[in-house]
C-alpha cells in the first residue's frame, strides 16, 4: 500500500511540475501579453539551464546510493555549495548578457525560485531513499500548486509580473520550512557533523553528471536562444506554446523514472543487468506508444485547444507542432538513457555526449532559425534531440558491455 500511495503522490507532484511552465506561460500570455510572455520564456529557460548547476545530478546519485556510502548531511552540504555557485553564475551571466532591468529582475527571481526548489530536492531524495516516495511527491505537489496559485492570483490583482514572481518565491520558501525541513527533523534529530572530505567526494562524483545536465539543458534550449538572437519575443512565445504538448511525453518519462531510480540502483548493485536492460527497453517502447497517441490528438484537436488556452491563432503551425512532439520523444528517451548511465556510474560518458551535441545544437539552431524562422526552429529541435539520443545510446551500450566483463 505504501508503494502504491508513493506512486500516486509522485504522479500528482510530477504532473504539476511538468506543466508548471505551460500554466505560468498561459497566465502570463493572457494577462501580460506575448511580449512579456516571450521574456518569461527565455528567462525560464535560463533558470532551467542554471538549475543544472544547483542540481548537479545529486538527486540521482543520492537516491541510487542504496549502500549508504554517504549520509544525508553530506548530501545537504554538497547541495548547499552547488546552490551558492548557481546564484553567483546567474548574477554574472545576467549582467554579461546585457539584459534590461526588466529581463534581469525576472531572470534572477526565477533562478532564486529554482534555488529553493533545488534545496528541497535534497529532502525529497532522502524521503524516497527511506521508502517514503509519498512524502517526496506531496512536497513536489504542494510547492508547485501553491507557487502557480499565488503567481496567478497576484498577477490578476496587480497585473505586475514582478510582484507575482516575488509572491511565488515567498511561498516556495514557506513550503520548504514548514514541510520539508519539519518532516526531515522527525527522521533525524541531529544532522551530524560537517565532513569536508565526504562533501568533496560527492561533488567530485557528481560534477560530471551535473555538467552533463547543464550542457543538456543548453542543448534543449539552444533553439530558444537562437530565437532570442535572430527572432523576437513574439516568436519566442509561439515556439514555447507549440512546444507544450511535448511536456506530456516528458511527464510520462518522469513519472516512470523517479520511482525506478532506486530499483535501477538495486538491479545494478545486485548484478541483475538483464533486468536493467529489459526495463529500459520497455520504457522506451512505452514512450513511443504515448507519442503516437499524442501526435494523433495534436493534429486533430491540439491546435484549436492550444489556440484557445493561450489566446493565439495557431492554425498555420500543424507541421511545427508535429515536429516538436517528435523531438519530445527523442528527448524523453535520452533522459532514460541518461539515468541509466548515471546508475552504472558512467557520468563522464554523459558529459562527452552532451558536449558533442551542444556543439551540433549551437551550429544547427542558429543556422536554421536565422534562415527559416519558426519552421527552422522546429526542424533543428528534432535533429538535435535525435542526435543526442543516438550518442547517449551508443555510449551506454559500450559502457554496459565493458562493465559486465569486469564483474
Amino acid at each position: 500500500m505504501e508503494k502504491k500511495e508513493g506512486f500516486i503522490w509522485n504522479t500528482a507532484g510530477s504532473l504539476i511540475y511538468s506543466f508548471f511552465n505551460a500554466i505560468v506561460l498561459m497566465v502570463c500570455t493572457r494577462l501580460n501579453g506575448t511580449e512579456i510572455a516571450g521574456i518569461f520564456s527565455i528567462c525560464y529557460a535560463t533558470g532551467c539551464i542554471l538549475n543544472a548547476i544547483g542540481d548537479l545530478g545529486i538527486r540521482i546519485f543520492q537516491v541510487t546510493d542504496t549502500n549508504r556510502k554517504y549520509k544525508f548531511v553530506d548530501y545537504l552540504y554538497a547541495r548547499g555549495f552547488a546552490l551558492v555557485v548557481m546564484i553567483i553564475i546567474a548574477l554574472v551571466f545576467s549582467i554579461m548578457s546585457g539584459y534590461t532591468k526588466e529581463k534581469f529582475f525576472i531572470c534572477i527571481i526565477l533562478v532564486l525560485i529554482r534555488v529553493v526548489d533545488n534545496f528541497g530536492e535534497t529532502f525529497q531524495a532522502e524521503f524516497q531513499l527511506n521508502g517514503r516516495l509519498d512524502i517526496a511527491g506531496k512536497a513536489l505537489l504542494y510547492r508547485n500548486v501553491l507557487e502557480i496559485m499565488f503567481f496567478a492570483i497576484v498577477d490578476i490583482i496587480t497585473h505586475s509580473i514582478y510582484i507575482s514572481f516575488i509572491a511565488m518565491l515567498v511561498i516556495s520558501i514557506i513550503i520548504l520550512i514548514i514541510y520539508d525541513i519539519r518532516l526531515i527533523k522527525k527522521q533525524y534529530k541531529t544532522l551530524g557533523i560537517f565532513n569536508f572530505d565526504k562533501i568533496k567526494e560527492i561533488l567530485k562524483e557528481c560534477i560530471p553528471l551535473g555538467l552533463s545536465t547543464l550542457i543538456s539543458m543548453y542543448v534543449i534550449n539552444a533553439v530558444k536562444y537562437a530565437i532570442d538572437i535572430f527572432g523576437d519575443n513574439t516568436m519566442q512565445t509561439y515556439f514555447n506554446v507549440l512546444y507544450m504538448p511535448t511536456f506530456v511525453i516528458n511527464l510520462v518519462s518522469i513519472l516512470i523514472m523517479k520511482p525506478l531510480l532506486k530499483p535501477f540502483g538495486e538491479y545494478w548493485n545486485n548484478n541483475e543487468g538483464k533486468k536493467l536492460i529489459n526495463t529500459i527497453i520497455k520504457i522506451v517502447l512505452f514512450l513511443i506508444g504515448i507519442t503516437v497517441i499524442i501526435e494523433v490528438l495534436a493534429l486533430t484537436i491540439g491546435i484549436p485547444i492550444l489556440g484557445w488556452l493561450y489566446a493565439l491563432d495557431l492554425s498555420e503551425y500543424k507541421l511545427e507542432l508535429f515536429l516538436l512532439i517528435l523531438s519530445g520523444l527523442f528527448y524523453a528517451s535520452s533522459t532514460v538513457i541518461f539515468y541509466a548511465l548515471g546508475t552504472i556510474r558512467k557520468q563522464k560518458q554523459t558529459t562527452i555526449s552532451y558536449v558533442i551535441c551542444a556543439v551540433f545544437a549551437s551550429i544547427v539552431s542558429n543556422l536554421l532559425v536565422r534562415n527559416y524562422g519558426i519552421i527552422g526552429s522546429t526542424i533543428s529541435s528534432v535533429l538535435i534531440m535525435a542526435i543526442l539520443f543516438i550518442i547517449l545510446l551508443i555510449f551506454f551500450v559500450i559502457s554496459y558491455k565493458r562493465e559486465k566483463k569486469c564483474r
